[in-house]
Formats: structure tokens, sequence, C-alpha cells
């Protein structure tokens, strides 16, 4: 016995594990069941079982993956036509409809969601951006989309609701209370990549790059391919001059992924500012192949040209800059400084006044004094020097070459009459 035993054991170790929970589905073993109903007259069960609210439930969300809304649509009503108290397939509803753009539409079925379910985090979410999105002036779309959220039962346990909360309060203007809550979302989820990003990026829109930088340093310390931080601490490195540590940053996001019109255009800025003028071109091209509707990366390559001596194609890209951007100072000016390389004197003068009505830089301002102390034009370059050490003392400081260039210029000024009494 003991003989035989050992022998049965032996031959069930030697099955294999997986054919003890193999199983065979009958995918048609619905079908018997479905005539056996029919026949029995049983025309209800028999139509639940045909058209099964699961089943237009996912083809409803098979439809939205692939972009056909309207057939997602059609799908989700099916759902719900069966099962009309359904928060899910509301929310569902709602979302299609707000990918439609219909965002009157999205608010109304999203708000029977809410009412149907106000535990459902999912269903303040989605009517909270559906409201952000109306356009109104009965109400602030913005304001209201934010009170929606703070009324939420599930607000603090979803970094969802929290994360746009964030949002919603940094473009209210509220940016204490926005940081606050992207620190939330980081108790709630220590790892969250993106929820790092935006609290750096706040940071550094309030010209708080020490804990911008400390921000994305924690995201890249996490994960050091992360395009979206290495793209903002490189900027910063950018803009301090360090142009070899934040290429050598963007030469991480490049292996990562090159199809990225915001990266090859910093690289661009980065090599323009080192004199590499070709390589700067190419990185520049490649960055409006693939964003050519980007105003940034065609002023970029304005100034690229024009570095290059190329005033025509300067000009152009220029032009196309201030198209998708109009009324832009910077641009304008920069249009100004190519239009004066042309010898087009009179544009080039309504340029440079056109900038600094609209916004008065100070290095567009002493562009101006020296584009007319050069056209002989004495006293509305003192007038345009004088408005620039204005501007220069009240903007909080400004660059040691545009001050230099400043002293020369004002130099230049005060030696005329003596000139022109020896003459």
């Amino acid at each position: 016995l003991q003989t035989q035993d050992a022998a049965e054991q032996e031959q069930s170790e030697n099955v294999p594990k997986w054919k003890s929970d193999f199983e065979l589905i009958n995918f048609e073993a619905s079908n018997a069941l479905l005539y056996r109903l029919y026949v029995q007259g049983d025309y209800v069960g028999c139509k639940s079982l045909i058209g099964s609210e699961y089943a237009f439930y996912m083809r409803g969300v098979i439809a939205r993956a692939e972009g056909e809304l309207e057939d997602a649509l059609s799908w989700f009503n099916k759902a719900l036509a069966i099962a009309p108290g359904s928060t899910t397939y509301l929310i569902n509803i709602g979302r299609v409809y707000f990918l439609m753009g219909n965002h009157t539409l999205a608010v109304e079925y999203l708000e029977k969601a809410v009412k149907g379910n106000p535990s459902d985090s999912k269903a303040y979410y989605w009517l909270a951006r559906a409201i952000y999105h109306l356009e109104t002036d009965l109400f602030n779309p913005c304001e209201k989309a934010r009170d929606l959220l703070l009324q939420a039962p599930s607000l603090q346990n979803s970094v969802e609701l929290i994360v746009f909360l964030a949002k919603l309060m940094a473009e209210l203007g509220d940016t204490n209370a926005a940081i606050q809550a992207y620190e939330r979302a980081l108790q709630l989820e220590p790892e969250n990549l993106d929820v790092m990003f935006k609290m750096g990026m706040l940071y550094l829109r309030n010209n708080n790059e020490d804990p911008a930088f400390a921000m994305l340093g924690k995201a890249l310390s996490y994960d050091s391919t992360h395009q979206q931080s290495i793209l903002a601490a490189g900027s910063i490195m950018q803009a301090h001059g360090d142009h070899d540590v934040a290429l050598n940053k963007y030469r991480v996001a490049a292996d990562a992924c090159d199809y990225n019109g915001c990266l090859w255009n910093n690289i661009g800025v980065c090599l323009l500012a080192k004199g590499r003028l070709a390589q700067a071109h190419s990185c520049l091209k490649k960055a409006s192949f693939i964003c050519p509707l980007d105003y940034k990366i065609n002023y970029n390559l304005g100034l690229v040209h024009q570095a290059m001596g190329l005033y025509c194609s300067a000009l152009h890209f220029l032009k196309a800059a201030s198209e998708l951007k109009r009324d832009d100072a910077q641009i304008i000016g920069a249009m100004a400084v190519v239009l004066s390389n042309m010898n087009d004197v009179n544009n080039a003068r309504r340029a440079y006044q056109k900038s600094i009505s609209l916004d008065p830089k100070a290095q567009v301002i002493l562009n101006y004094a020296i584009f007319e102390y050069r056209h002989k034009n004495r006293d509305v370059a003192r007038d345009a020097l004088t408005h620039f050490k204005t501007v220069s003392s009240t903007a909080g400081g400004c660059r040691k070459d545009l001050l230099s260039k400043a002293d020369q210029l004002d130099d230049a000024l005060l030696s005329l009459p003596q000139q022109e009494e020896t003459s």
C-alpha cells in the first residue's frame, strides 16, 4: 500500500500544475439559455441577456479610446437605457460630450451623476472640468469649478481632485493655497512626478527659483529621464548662463524622446548663446517642424538668422511669430532691429515706438536711443536714454552690458556740443 501511495504521489507531482487550474470556457453556453428562454416565452429575460449593459459599456469605452466619439455616445446611451440610474454611464456620457466640446450638455449629465452618487470623485472631477471650460458671462467658470471641488466629500483623499484644485487656485492668483494643495497631493502620493513638476513650475512662475529647482531635482531623483522636469531644470540653468550643464540635461531628454519641439528649441537657444549658429539653426528648424505654430520657435529662428546676417529670413520668421502672438513688444522690438539693419528707417522707427508703447523694456528703449543717435536725431536719442535710465532703475536692476552701452551713448551725446563748437 505504501508503494502504491508513493507511486500515486509521484504521478501527481509529475502532472503540470497549470492543468489543475486550467478550465475550458464554452463561449456558446449562453446560446442554449437564450433558446430556452425564448421557447418558454420569457422575452424579458431573453432581451436582457441579449442587451447586456456591460457589453454596451465596454463597446463605448473602446470607441472612445479609438476616437469614435459619436459611436461611444451611442453605446453609452444604450447602456444607460437599460440602467437609467447608473452614475457610471452618466459620467461617461458627460465625458464624451466634454471631449466633443459640448460643455453645456456635459455639465447637465455630470450634475445628474453627482446627485446620484455624491461620493464619486470622478463625477466631481469631470463636472469641475466641464464648468471650467464653459464660455459664459453670467459667472466666473474658474471660481465656480473651485467652489464645486471644495464641496466634494472625497477631496482630501483624491489626488486627481486636489491637483485640479491647485491649478484653479493658481489661475485665481491664490498661490499659497495652490502650493498647499500640491503638498497635500504629495502626502497622498509621494512619488507622483507630475505633481512635483507642477509644483516646481508654480514656484518658477512666481520667481522662487530655489524651491522650484529643489522640487524639480526631487522629481529627477526618482526618474532621471522625466522630460518635463529636465526641460524646466535646464531652462533655469540656461537662464543663469550654464549652457553646457543645460545641454547635458537636454541630451538625456533627447535620448528618451527626441520628438519634442520645446526640447529642440531650448537646445537651439543654448547653441545660439554659445555662438554655434549653424547647429542652432538646425535644432530650431527641427523644433519648427515638430511645432510649426509655436511663436517662440519662430522668434528664436528670427534671432538666429539675424545673427547670421540673413535679414530677410529673420524678418520672415519674426513676422510669423508676430502673427501667432499679436502685439508682443519683444517680437516687435526684434523686428525693429532687423528693419534698421535693412536700412528701412521709417518702418524701424515705427516698430520701436510701437514696442515701447506696448511694454517699455529697457533693452528695446536703449536700442531705440542708439538707432536715433545713428540717424542724427540727438534730442530724441537723449529722451530715449533718459527713459531707459528711468525704466532700468524702477525695474530693480539691469544687465551690466546694457548699462555699459548706455554710459557710452551718454558720453557720446555729451561730447556732441563740444564737437560742433570745434568744427
